[in-house]
C-alpha cells in the first residue's frame, strides 16, 4: 500500500512539474506562440479588417446626411428571438446589436470605435437566473491593430455577476486567438452588409417617391385660376 501511495505521489509531482511550465514567474499563464500558418492567418485577417474599417468609414457621410448618427453613434439591432436549448428545452431570448463610434476630424467623419453586443437570457419559468452578455469591441480602430480588440463576458446568476475580459494578450491558445480576430472580422462584414441593405432600401424608397410624384403630375387635370371671391 505504501509503495502504491509513493507511485501516486510521484505521478502527481511529475504532473505538477509539467503544468508549472505553463506559468510565468509572475504567475501569469504562458501564451503559446503562433505557428507560421497562424501568423499568415492573422496577417490576412488584419488586411481584411483594415479594408472593412475603411469601407465602413466611407459610408458614414451617407448615414450622417440621413441623420442616423446620433450623439456621435450609429447603431442597428437584431430584435430578440426565442431560442431553445435541446434536449433540455430551456427557453432563451437572444438579441444582438452593433454600435459605431464616430468623430469629426479635418472636416471629415472618422470611425473611432466598434462594439458588438449579444445578450442571451434564460426565460424558462421556475429556473435560476442565467443571463450572459458578450461585448466584442475595438476602441482603437484608427490603427486596425488586433491587439486593441477586447471581449468582455458578463454572466449573471443567482450567485451574482461575474465579468471576464479577454484579448490577444491573455488568450493562451493561438488557434483561439486566430478565431478571436476572425470573429471580429466577420462581424465587421455583417456591419457592411447591414448598412448596404439600408442604403438599397433608401434608394428604392426615394425612387418610389419620385415615381409617385411624377405620376401625379402627369395624370392631373387642367390647371384653373383660383377665384378668391367665391
Amino acid at each position: 500500500m505504501k509503495k502504491l501511495h509513493i507511485i501516486f505521489l510521484l505521478l502527481f509531482l511529475i504532473g505538477w512539474e509539467l503544468s508549472a511550465q505553463d506559468f510565468e514567474k509572475d504567475g501569469q499563464i504562458k501564451i503559446l506562440p503562433y505557428e507560421p500558418t497562424q501568423v499568415r492567418d492573422i496577417e490576412g485577417l488584419i488586411k481584411d479588417i483594415k479594408d472593412f474599417h475603411k469601407r465602413i468609414e466611407d459610408m458614414l457621410p451617407f448615414l450622417n446626411k440621413r441623420k442616423k448618427i446620433i450623439d456621435n453613434e450609429y447603431f442597428q439591432f437584431v430584435p430578440a428571438m426565442e431560442n431553445f436549448n435541446f434536449p433540455i428545452r430551456d427557453r432563451y431570448l437572444v438579441d444582438k446589436k452593433f454600435y459605431l463610434k464616430v468623430s469629426v476630424g479635418d472636416g471629415s467623419l472618422k470611425l473611432d470605435g466598434v462594439r458588438f453586443i449579444t445578450r442571451k437570457s434564460l426565460v424558462t419559468k421556475l429556473r435560476p437566473i442565467n443571463d450572459e452578455i458578450g461585448e466584442l469591441k475595438n476602441d482603437r480602430v484608427a490603427n486596425s491593430d488586433p491587439a486593441g480588440i477586447v471581449l468582455i463576458v458578463k454572466r449573471k446568476t443567482d450567485a451574482g455577476t461575474k465579468e471576464e475580459v479577454y484579448s490577444l494578450g491573455n488568450i493562451r491558445s493561438p488557434n483561439q486567438r486566430v478565431k478571436f480576430v476572425r470573429s471580429y472580422r466577420d462581424n465587421l462584414a455583417e456591419v457592411i452588409q447591414a448598412i448596404d441593405k439600408y442604403v438599397e432600401g433608401t434608394i428604392r424608397a426615394d425612387s418610389k417617391d419620385v415615381d409617385t410624384m411624377l405620376d401625379g403630375l402627369e395624370s392631373g387635370g387642367s390647371f384653373q385660376e383660383y377665384n378668391s371671391n367665391r
